[in-house]
């Protein structure tokens, strides 16, 4: 793609929340959606269009587009898709996802699993 101008093109993230299907509680997977997707421990997967990334905790996901796009036409079906992706990995872990990095009963203090792989230590620091 050649030099974009502002505003020539968007990159669009969501950062979704990985709670227990039964009660909503925090469920700290995000590493093991990545590495099944990919077949091994990854920080990204790259499928297509869409990308997911681990974010600073365990218990979100981030589903973003895959370089920067001209148009948003499409894009809500992608994450849809995505999203339904992940859901059905989810699944058998007896998790699934909700919008929102932020979870309003969450105990940040008893809850919180920072990220514990590739570029822990910038997490750990923050």
């Amino acid at each position: 793609m050649s030099s974009l101008h502002l505003f020539e093109a968007y990159g669009i993230e969501l950062e979704y929340m990985i709670v227990q299907k039964d009660d909503l509680s925090v469920l700290p997977l995000s590493d093991i959606v990545l590495q099944e997707a990919a077949h091994h421990l990854t920080t990204e997967v790259e499928l297509g269009e869409i990308a997911w990334s681990n974010e600073f905790v365990l218990h979100v996901i981030e589903l973003k587009t895959n370089g920067p796009r001209t148009s948003l036409d499409r894009l809500s079906f992608l994450f849809h898709e995505h999203i339904r992706k992940i859901n059905s990995i989810l699944g058998p872990h007896r998790g699934r996802l909700i919008p929102t990095g932020a979870h309003p009963l969450m105990d940040p203090h008893k809850e919180t699993r920072l990220w514990p792989h590739e570029y822990n230590q910038i997490y750990e620091t923050y």
